[in-house]
């Protein structure tokens, strides 16, 4: 008989910790419904699409919550029935996730309007008085559901405990049986390692995972960096950096280097210009453009895995018919490129270092980690000169979190799932700047700026409407070739719609790829693994009313460039010269070296004079010196050989590599420690 009563008291308890976990694991699922399906306090959707979210989250909720369950219903199976401490498992393993509750709901309002996890490290950039005084501002002026945090707040606990308290009643009903708790025990673990299975095999998503990561993963992560002492930064290493990076900035940039000062020793990079009190320095640093048109307009094209390797004026050696007649046609008229790297991979990379001017960090997810810090853009400073600054995706931009960045420098974003392939995406893009952002921009006396990013020559390659099996059936490399020539088609046609307006002629037309794709070369077929040309060589084709332009068309540059110079040339070609950290260069500069930086999956790249390296950013392992110029496939390692030149050419690796890690080095300490701007 008691040994019938033990068992039914351990029974009793394992099927407590289960309604528990049950309970706790709906109350998280209505926090998930919560944001997912609101929209941000701007009014704008949290996610475009809520339901390629919901059940990665639903998943990603139970597996924690069962992980931590796990030890107290080992302990509610196997502690005997008379121990003291029995009556304390429930309670306390409840009394936990009551406190992660509230904890959860301030993560999830935080991505809501800042766009980022809670963690320790944004605690203490937000940590003085002001921040909270203003929280209440921000709660009443919510455009999504005002006040709503406010309810959950006060609900969450209480409903957790109250549902915990229905399903544990329910359990007790039954007939408290092994063979019962088998089954519950059977089925928990079953969808354990199914959610395990969707997540990480199924349907993967890195960006989608991060966005949904839970809070307790992110404080136990912080507390470990904390406990271990984190990664401190020699303040030694900063004073030399700064030297180092200021001298070698000025060295690349050539004579405009002169127009610009550092006043700020704690901001390492911020320079300003100079104020000109004598005929010796220039009002701007236009140099070679100093009769543009006043406040010309821009369209910035991002093209969607747009490789060198593919496009016909970068690669003239291919026999193949040109994937690209269209940005060939538009090399020619215009400037080209022909030697130009993504300052980061994946796309979010690329786009971001084009914006700031300077590649992402090397280990954290700028994205979303990084939030908080005050960057501009060249699209915020066009906004602050008097321009009117859209963003047209074809590609939901919450999935990179591009939609938090793109609204703290853009006037709007324009995103609708209806019009993801490219070619509705560009009848709908090119109607409203045609009828809406031109004329309205123009009628008030504003220039305008008009970005966008493609989407339909994306892996797998397939996102073509109508396109034919046989086109689906090419082998990986030929199928992105067939989607890459329809996408280049489309913005053809989309370019041709706006051609005959009158303020086209005052419009640079921007175009360049966001990253290339691996096509089997160095043995990868999958992008995010390295840095090679296949995956970072991509095209930048100016055309527009610079004088320089017009008199010399279808000029076409072999020395290295990249996606951190689209920045400074885009203000320059505005006329434009503002206080920066700019890592990259205006393009149209008279003098200067050819230079470009980048950061690519744990790949970090350099490219100077005729040289280009590619290394891990964590060490000097497998760091590779190619020139650019004559093995655009970087095929030829020039270190690792054993000619009478190996080792000028070693010392020449390991000095560039020493030169990426103090430029990259710094300005990681940049980013995280916000020193870009000084308001």
């Amino acid at each position: 008989m008691e040994r019938t009563d033990s068992r039914q008291i351990r029974l009793k308890a394992a099927f407590c910790v289960i309604a528990a976990v049950l309970a706790f694991w709906a109350v998280h699922g209505v926090l998930r419904f919560a944001i997912l399906f609101r929209n941000n306090p701007y009014g704008i959707p949290f996610v475009a699409k809520p339901d390629w979210y919901i059940f990665h989250a639903l998943c990603i909720d139970y597996i924690w919550i069962a992980e931590m369950a796990l030890p107290f219903l080992l302990l509610a199976l196997f502690l005997p029935a008379a121990s003291r401490l029995r009556r304390y498992v429930i309670p306390v393993f409840c009394v936990i996730q009551a406190v992660i509750l509230p904890f959860t709901l301030l993560d999830h309002e935080i991505q809501r309007f800042l766009g980022t996890h809670f963690s320790i490290s944004l605690l203490n950039t937000y940590k003085d008085a002001s921040s909270l005084s203003i929280l209440p501002d921000y709660v009443s002026s919510d455009q999504s559901i005002p006040y709503l945090q406010w309810f959950l707040l006060v609900g969450i606990v209480p409903l957790a405990f109250l549902l915990y308290r229905l399903i544990r009643k329910g359990f007790l009903r039954c007939n408290v049986r092994v063979s019962l708790l088998r089954a519950w025990l059977i089925g928990c673990i079953a969808f354990f390692g199914f959610s395990e299975l969707f997540l990480n095999v199924i349907w993967k998503g890195t960006n989608r995972m991060r966005k949904l990561q839970p809070v307790v993963e992110i404080v136990v992560k912080d507390l470990r960096e904390i406990v271990s002492g984190g990664a401190k930064v020699d303040p030694a290493f900063i004073a030399a950096a700064t030297e180092a990076s200021r001298r070698f900035w000025a060295q690349v940039e050539g004579p405009d280097a002169d127009l610009y000062e550092y006043p700020y020793e704690d901001f390492p990079m911020y320079r300003v210009p100079k104020v000109v009190v004598d005929s010796g320095v220039q009002a701007n640093a236009d140099s070679g453009l100093a009769e543009l048109p006043a406040k010309p307009n821009f369209i910035v094209i991002f093209m969607e895995s747009q490789r060198g390797m593919d496009v016909g004026f970068m690669n003239p050696e291919d026999s193949r018919p040109s994937a690209t007649p269209v940005l060939d046609s538009l090399a020619k008229s215009g400037w080209a490129w022909t030697r130009f790297y993504a300052g980061g991979v994946p796309t979010v990379g690329g786009v971001l270092s084009s914006h700031f001017g300077f590649p992402p960090h090397r280990y954290k997810l700028t994205a979303s980690e990084l939030v908080y810090a005050d960057i501009p853009s060249f699209a915020s400073i066009l906004r602050d000169e008097g321009y009117s600054a859209h963003f047209f995706s074809a590609a939901d931009p919450a999935w990179d979190n591009l939609s938090v960045w793109f609204q703290k420098w853009y006037d709007r974003t324009h995103y609708d799932r209806a019009f993801e392939d490219d070619s509705t995406f560009f009848d709908k893009t090119s109607s409203f700047i045609r009828d809406s952002l031109a004329p309205a921009s123009l009628s008030a006396g504003k220039p305008f700026l008009a970005a966008m990013i493609t989407r339909s020559n994306h892996y797998p390659f397939n996102l073509v409407p109508g396109m034919p099996d046989s086109a689906k059936a090419l082998p990986q490399a030929d199928r992105m070739r067939f989607t890459m020539h329809w996408a280049d088609a489309q913005m053809g046609r989309f370019l041709g719609s706006l051609s005959g307006e009158e303020w086209f002629g005052n419009t640079y037309v921007i175009i360049l790829g966001d990253h290339g794709f691996p096509q089997g070369e160095h043995g990868v077929s999958a992008i995010g693994s390295e840095a090679y040309s296949n995956v970072t060589w991509i095209p930048f084709v100016v055309n527009g009313p610079s004088p320089a332009i017009r008199e010399n068309p279808g000029r076409w540059i072999s020395e290295a460039a990249g996606q951190c110079d689209i920045a400074p040339t885009v203000l320059s070609l505005a006329g434009i010269r503002a206080a920066n950290s700019f890592m990259g260069h205006n393009l149209f500069r008279q003098g200067g070296m050819p230079f470009a930086a980048g950061v690519h999956s744990g790949k970090s790249a350099l490219a100077l004079d005729t040289f280009r390296i590619l290394g891990n950013t964590y060490d000097n392992a497998a760091t590779g010196l190619y020139d650019y110029r004559s093995d655009v496939g970087e095929d030829h390692d020039l270190a690792s050989g054993s000619g009478a030149d190996q080792a000028r050419f070693a010392a020449l690796r390991d000095s560039l590599k020493a030169l990426a890690d103090t430029l990259l080095g710094l300005n990681d300490w940049i980013m995280v420690e916000n020193r870009l701007q000084r308001r």
